[in-house]
């Protein structure tokens, strides 16, 4: 079967359009996200983002779990993985367009303050960072 609304809209699409259909299924258990992106002048290469990830865990408070993992695909660029016990981070960086793009995706199951990480990746990048941008 499938939805529509009225106007024959589908209405998955009108939800998602309408940011609708948000639920705290688990309110007991603490998720907190940042979202941190941004332009450089020079790549993010792994190395960097091996030291960032080390680094934000600090920063952040946060439990290694693993290590770093980094990875390539030659469309796109260089991805890292770190794992915490409270969750974990994501870097994806864009070394192929003008100017260098990254993407850091924190999530935490463990309140943490955002502008510890912000202020810690702009300290991190220094000159090498045109502009920062950032949600929740």
């Amino acid at each position: 079967m499938k939805l529509h609304t009225a106007d024959g809209e589908n209405y998955y699409k009108y939800l998602i359009k309408n940011k609708m259909n948000w639920k705290d299924l688990a309110p007991d258990i603490v998720r907190q996200r940042i979202i941190i992106e941004g332009t450089l002048h020079n790549p993010f290469e792994p190395e960097d983002m091996d030291k960032y990830c080390h680094e934000v865990t600090k920063v952040l408070n946060m439990t290694y779990v693993t290590a770093p993992i980094c990875n390539y695909e030659p469309h796109y660029g260089w991805c890292a993985y770190m794992h915490w016990k409270e969750s974990g981070l994501h870097i994806y960086s864009w070394d192929n367009r003008e100017p260098k793009f990254f993407s850091i995706d924190i999530y935490t199951c463990k309140k943490f303050d955002p502008t510890d990480a912000l202020r810690y990746t702009e300290e991190f990048f220094g000159d090498n960072l045109i502009q920062l941008a950032w949600k929740e």
